[in-house]
């Protein structure tokens, strides 16, 4: 019973350790080489010609790494020789901080093709597959486009706008789903007072945050709960307050500006604190 279940477990595994061609080989590294080259030159737009067509929509809505190197690791194929995993790494840039420097780090990746229309396309064969280290990307975001002539209404073009200008509004799109929920504190002067600042990561993998570094004006603290920060939860930035002894009558101190830093997207959330006039005191 044993050797039947273990033989049932390693039946995928199996399926995918078919010795293939030499040109059936050859094309597809061929392919993998040209897709990944692209992610090297930052030339999205034509990696997107070697997605599968199921596929598009996702590529399309995942953010994009350029990557220093990469290399293939090994190719298993399966029966057929229609379907391949193939294993590579490779190295990016990246920067978890704000305050850090830019450092080179190595991505492993694990992905999956198969042959449409005579040729090797890169594909989503499950969400645990990404291409990049972070994960999808909202696809409501997208926003339709308008229908073309002879189209019916409620439909969309089957090719997403790719020029520049959409690319940079589908990010925007993107980024705008995480935000703070007030970007203005008012402190009183003669107090102390405390305010909090909720973050909301709305993108679909998880991030980094980090209180950028920079003199304050004394008495004022700020603390985030935490630095890294899941999909679709919040961290909390405490702005605390303790007016200093030495203050002097009637000084107001200058406004400053906090700045939350979200990786690795290096995105600012500027938070102004300001300071009003003292509290008026309570009515008896």
């Amino acid at each position: 019973m044993r050797i039947r279940a273990a033989m049932i477990l390693l039946f995928p595994l199996a399926a995918f350790a078919q010795t293939p061609p030499p040109e059936v080989d050859q094309a597809l590294r061929a392919r993998v080489t040209e897709f990944f080259q692209y992610h090297v030159e930052g030339n999205f737009r034509k990696a997107f010609e070697l997605v599968a067509e199921d596929t598009k929509d996702y590529y399309f809505a995942t953010e994009k790494i350029r990557f220093k190197t990469f290399k293939i690791l090994d190719i298993s194929y399966s029966e057929g020789f229609t379907d391949a995993i193939v294993n590579l790494t490779g190295e990016r840039e990246m920067k978890m901080r704000y305050d850090f420097p830019v450092v080179t780090v190595p991505v492993p990746m694990k992905t999956t093709w198969k042959i449409e229309n005579g040729k090797w396309c890169w594909y989503e064969h499950n969400r645990s597959s990404w291409i990049t280290a972070m994960g999808p990307s909202d696809l409501g975001a997208l926003a339709p486009r308008a229908p073309t002539a002879g189209s019916s209404p409620g439909t969309q073009s089957s090719s997403p706008d790719l020029s520049p200008q959409a690319m940079a509004a589908r990010a925007s799109q993107i980024l705008q789903q995480s935000a703070v929920d007030k970007s203005e504190l008012i402190l009183p002067l003669d107090k102390p007072s405390t305010q909090q600042v909720i973050f909301h990561n709305g993108q679909q993998g998880s991030i980094k945050l980090a209180l950028a570094d920079g003199a304050k004006p004394a008495g004022l603290t700020a603390e985030l709960d935490k630095s890294d920060v899941n999909a679709n939860s919040n961290a909390v930035v405490t702005v605390r307050y303790q007016p200093p002894a030495d203050l002097a009558a009637g000084v107001v101190p200058a406004n400053f500006t906090l700045r939350l830093v979200m990786e690795p997207f290096s995105v600012q959330f500027p938070i102004t604190v300001k300071f009003g006039s003292p509290a008026t005191p309570a009515r008896q």
